[in-house]
């Protein structure tokens, strides 16, 4: 179990939290008409990740509330949760890029 804290910081690392405006002054950079263009698909990427979120929360607590080798089985659901989302973020994302 000495290793679980550096699985669970090594995972939230790489899968974390992904930041969709990677650049703050990019809304900035972009005229008027462009940002309300936008703002649509923004709104629906709120949502997109509120649902992501809904999805870790009960993932999560059972993680923080297992011990033994049922928390180690709860690290696994978490992480395969988040690569998950990852894919389907990304996949995502090409189809918003390539249209």
């Amino acid at each position: 179990m000495k290793g679980l804290p550096v699985i669970l910081l090594a995972a939230f690392t790489l899968f974390g939290v992904t930041s969709w405006a990677q650049d703050p002054s990019f809304m900035e950079k972009l005229d008027a008409q462009k940002h309300r263009e936008l703002m649509p698909r923004h709104t629906q990427m709120r949502e997109e990740q509120k649902k992501m979120d809904a999805e870790l929360a009960p993932l999560l607590e059972e993680m923080n509330s297992a011990t033994g080798e049922k928390r180690v089985e709860a690290l696994v659901a978490v992480v395969n949760k988040l690569i998950e989302q990852r894919k389907a973020m990304h996949e995502q994302m090409a189809r918003y890029i390539d249209r």
